[in-house]
């Protein structure tokens, strides 16, 4: 039997009962990583947290975090831990951009327990930095925003999200408030007095989920933290207007294309408009100077658009939970296209979008998140997502094939195919699947057939991989689909977009009938074109059993290797970067104990075959 799932939860024995070959079921995903953020911010989970929880001194009130950021993990200024998700793709209708994701992952992106399906208990926590609560004026109070699911998956009766208040006297963590899962809801506020048992020198607070700990499930979403002194229960609206996006696509059709493919009709290519969501937290109506920018060179260039050229305010009604999103905004881009130059391979072009209150008499209380950037990459692949899988789809059974279709503007060399496996609480790296390429599916043709296959690898959260062709093949202009087909039965869950929409590119062949998706969102599968990027390419294998083999893995920092082979290893970061290089030899072990804890890449070539293998160093 062959099945087509998109896998939206943990409960995967539910998955048989389907009669659908087109089945959904929740997983939910936490992004750390996507290629657009990489090029504002290259940061590990442990360099930052190391360099910004060097020992300081309590902070003062206010306390106001909205996560309205640009990097994945919390602010270290602010939080003493690293685990939760910063994103801007999780919530549905969040209170401005940007929200602290919980779930079954930890901070590298990777299940807290990937051994046991069922394993259960607490995952992420989210610790404030002391705060000094000695000279409040009046009542102190914690307000903040959560939503259960949102994109993700929901989270059972038996997970819950909870808040906890330290207290100093007795060094002890006191529950105050917790609730337990259930359905998308939109964000609700709550609202905590702080008591004065709990106002000392170095008052801290954290909240905590319990999850399944084996897959990227049981999602709640935190917004708009804010402790301060003087006051009430009633205080509960903000003087804030928000814009609530920071995705912003200028192309037509695709979210990311080759440089030299888009130069070939660069007016057609180009979107008519940007969508620009924002929200008006407080009750009343205000007016808004709203503005766009292209700047080149990744932000550091010049500005190449602005839009509108003139003062234009607009109205923004108080805000009411019966109109969700509160408004969207069509922002023109008056033909408007990115300027050609025929010496570069890759561009990318950084989006700002901005906006600030028109009266005087009104202090915006938050104008952090009054502009958001984002960038417009052209570098060597096609995509239809925003680099942010929500969900993860999968084909089951032997010879079940899964494809793609992409339209190329201009004859170039492919020579891969860009995939992100997400990892959903079965550990499917030794299942495998041969890559296959189609000039058309009806009647079936076949232009490119692996001869050997490949294991899903799981990378960091969202971080593509190469999957290399084995010779590169020449494609001329014209529609394509790209994609594989299974080896083995099991279905390998490839990251799921669920924030744009190219399902009726999407297609699989389950019983012998090529079908579309029957569910809205973008497959993370690219078709790869000459100029490869960074990120290491992951090597065929052979249909022969490896005859080399890594261990422990998770490590705390020595691997041994058991093979006949003399090897040579190289270790990669997930930014593609070397980090240790060992010269060919007879190893029987690698030492890493020099790297900090986290995910890497080993790739070891022998004399008679190579191995691409993720570890984990953890101390």
């Amino acid at each position: 039997m062959i099945r087509l799932v998109l896998f939206f939860s943990l409960i995967l024995s539910q998955v048989v009962a389907f009669a659908q070959k087109d089945s959904l079921v929740d997983i939910g995903s936490n992004n750390k990583i996507i290629e657009q953020r990489r090029l504002q911010q290259n940061v590990s989970a442990n360099r930052y947290y190391s360099d910004s929880n060097k020992k300081k001194a309590s902070l003062s009130l206010p306390f106001l975090d909205d996560f309205s950021q640009y990097h994945f993990y919390p602010d270290g200024s602010k939080w003493a831990d690293v685990n939760v998700f910063i994103n801007t793709n999780y919530a549905v209708n969040p209170i401005s951009y940007g929200v602290a994701t919980f779930d079954g992952l930890d901070s590298t992106g990777y299940p807290y327990n990937f051994i046991n399906p069922t394993s259960y208990g607490i995952a992420d926590y989210l610790t404030s930095k002391p705060i000094d609560l000695t000279t409040v004026v009046d009542s102190v109070y914690l307000s903040f925003y959560y939503q259960p699911k949102g994109m993700g998956n929901q989270p059972e009766a038996k997970d819950s999200l909870r808040l906890e208040f330290f207290r100093k006297s007795d060094s002890t963590w006191v529950r105050k408030w917790a609730v337990p899962g259930a359905a998308l809801a939109p964000f609700k506020l709550v609202m905590i007095p702080v008591d004065v048992q709990f106002q000392s020198d170095s008052f801290q607070f954290r909240f905590k989920n319990y999850a399944t700990l084996s897959g990227n499930v049981d999602h709640w979403n935190v917004d708009y933290v804010y402790l301060n002194d003087n006051r009430t229960f009633s205080d509960t609206t903000l003087n804030d207007v928000a814009l609530t996006r920071n995705y912003y696509n200028m192309l037509n059709g695709y979210s990311a294309m080759p440089w030299t493919h888009y130069m070939v009709d660069t007016l057609n290519n180009m979107s008519s408009v940007i969508n620009v969501e924002y929200r008006n937290n407080h009750n009343s109506t205000y007016s808004v100077f709203y503005e766009y920018n292209v700047i080149t060179d990744n932000g550091a260039g010049a500005v190449i658009e602005s839009y509108p050229t003139s003062t234009s305010f607009k109205p923004v009604n108080g805000y009411s939970s019966l109109v969700e999103p509160q408004a969207v905004y069509s922002s023109p881009l008056n033909n408007f296209y990115f300027p050609t130059d025929d010496t570069a391979k890759t561009k990318v072009f950084q989006l700002k979008n901005f906006f600030n209150i028109s009266s005087g008499a009104v202090t915006d209380f938050n104008i952090k998140n009054d502009t958001v950037v984002s960038y417009q990459v052209f570098s060597n692949y096609y995509s239809y997502d925003d680099g942010s899988a929500e969900a993860g789809y999968g084909i089951e059974g032997v010879g079940a094939k899964l494809a793609n279709q992409f339209t190329i503007k201009k004859s170039d060399t492919l020579v891969g195919i860009r995939i992100y496996f997400n990892p959903v609480t079965y550990n499917h790296s030794n299942k495998s699947f041969k890559l296959k390429i189609w000039s058309s599916l009806n009647p079936e043709v076949v232009i490119y057939e692996q001869v050997d296959y490949y294991n899903p690898i799981y990378s960091f959260t969202n971080e593509f991989l190469n999957y290399n062709l084995t010779t590169p093949i020449l494609l001329p202009a014209g529609t394509y689909y790209f994609g594989y087909e299974n080896i083995t039965s099991d279905f390998l869950t490839l990251g799921y977009d669920l924030n744009t929409n190219s399902k009726f590119n999407i297609f699989f062949n389950a019983e012998g009938i090529w079908q579309n998706s029957n569910y809205d969102g973008s497959l993370m599968l690219h078709p790869l074109f000459k100029y490869n990027d960074a990120i290491i390419g992951v090597d065929e294998v052979k249909n022969e059993k490896s005859t080399i083999k890594i261990y422990p893995n998770p490590s705390q920092g020595i691997f041994y290797v058991k093979t006949s082979q003399a090897i040579e290893a190289y270790v990669y970061d997930l930014l593609g970067n070397l980090v240790a290089h060992f010269p060919k030899q007879r190893h029987t072990s690698f030492n890493l104990n020099s790297l900090t804890n986290g995910v890497y890449f080993i790739h070891l070539t022998g004399e008679k075959n190579n191995l691409v293998e993720k570890i984990i160093i953890s101390k």
